[in-house]
């Protein structure tokens, strides 16, 4: 059985063991996923100029029965090793397409596949990970390390250094995404570049500045099934040109945050007050009690629920950035939705 966990992922795409044939990337951060999945691909030995070694298939396409096994026997019109990459979301099951590559490995070939959160029980997940020729990876958010790792690498590469205050607030809002992440950091490295030391007025100024409080409220609004108070914060977001991707990003970082403790409360039989204590979560006062509340009202699956249902709306957002306003709010109002019916039934 191979299944990669977070912490090793980017030591394993570094030097991915070409026994294997078949990649599954895996987890809420869409970014992340695309990120390893991308470094992978270029240790592979792959020409991916060459579109005759390269072939790109969306999740739908590669559904198709007997499709993927197809595109990975097919023999490149110069030789050499080829490459099939599949990305984007599906409502279909990949297991049955995935199966026959597992079974015959290819021999000139690799299969790449990014995926959503995939639960253990996963029929994809889990048939890759007890094949021979499989491997799944899995790309969880960053934690506070990783994320301070991030932040310490990207601003070295600017020949810049951060101060501790303005690192704790860039942490606090950056992170739901590694791609998105990357492309703040480098927006501040920008803004900051002929000087040595990043400050914390730089980051309240340029990351996400102005509307950050407004888009907490909005998060706990939604979380909490206050539907009146999010219509109102959602239209004040917007008129003041907040970006629907970085409000879906801040609900998808803030549920991440409840699995993350939710998971050890069931775990450790702890509360939800000793939990935040034991993992040293570093949550503003002012929000505490919003987000001790919402634990109360999202359970394991219901929490998973709502990190696909952002995953979806933060790919469709990027993809359609006309819509973007619609599809936050559409998202937000869903959550809102599910937290009142949730709110309902531990009245009754």
């Amino acid at each position: 059985m191979t299944e990669i966990k977070s912490h090793q992922a980017d030591a394993f795409v570094e030097r991915p063991d070409p026994k294997y044939r078949t990649f599954l990337f895996f987890g809420p951060d869409s970014g992340l996923v695309s990120e390893r999945a991308d470094i992978l691909c270029g240790k592979l030995g792959v020409d991916l100029s060459d579109p005759f070694a390269l072939t790109r298939l969306d999740a739908d396409t590669a559904a198709e029965t007997g499709r993927l096994a197809d595109e990975a026997g097919t023999i490149g019109m110069f030789g050499g090793a080829r490459l099939v990459r599949v990305s984007g979301s599906t409502r279909r099951n990949l297991a049955g397409s995935v199966k026959p590559v597992l079974d015959v490995p290819p021999q000139d070939c690799w299969i790449v596949i990014e995926a959503g959160d995939l639960k253990k029980d996963a029929a994809l997940r889990r048939m890759v990970t007890r094949a021979a020729s499989g491997a799944a990876i899995a790309c969880y958010p960053d934690n506070e390390a990783a994320l301070s790792r991030l932040i310490d690498l990207e601003l070295a590469n600017a020949n810049l250094t951060i101060e501790a205050e303005a690192k704790q607030l860039l942490r606090s809002r950056i992170g739901a995404d590694r791609r998105a992440s990357r492309n703040e950091i480098a927006k501040l490295a920008l803004y900051c570049h002929g000087r040595q030391v990043v400050r914390a007025e730089d980051v309240q100024k340029l990351i996400g500045d102005t509307s950050l409080a407004a888009v907490d409220d909005a998060v706990d609004a939604a979380i909490s099934g206050n539907m009146p108070a999010l219509e109102h914060l959602l239209g004040k977001l917007f008129v003041s040109g907040a970006s629907p991707d970085m409000v879906i990003l801040a609900t998808l970082r803030h549920f991440q945050t409840m699995q993350r403790v939710r998971h050890y409360m069931e775990s450790n039989r702890k509360s939800a007050d000793a939990a935040l204590a034991e993992l040293r979560l570093q949550l503003f006062f002012s929000r505490k009690a919003a987000f001790v509340t919402a634990l109360g009202l999202w359970q394991g699956d219901s929490i998973v629920r709502a990190l696909a249902r952002l995953d979806k709306a933060a790919f469709e957002t990027r993809a359609n950035p006309g819509l973007g306003r619609s599809l936050a709010g559409t998202a937000l109002i869903a959550i809102a939705v599910e937290a009142a019916r949730s709110k309902r039934r531990r009245a009754a």
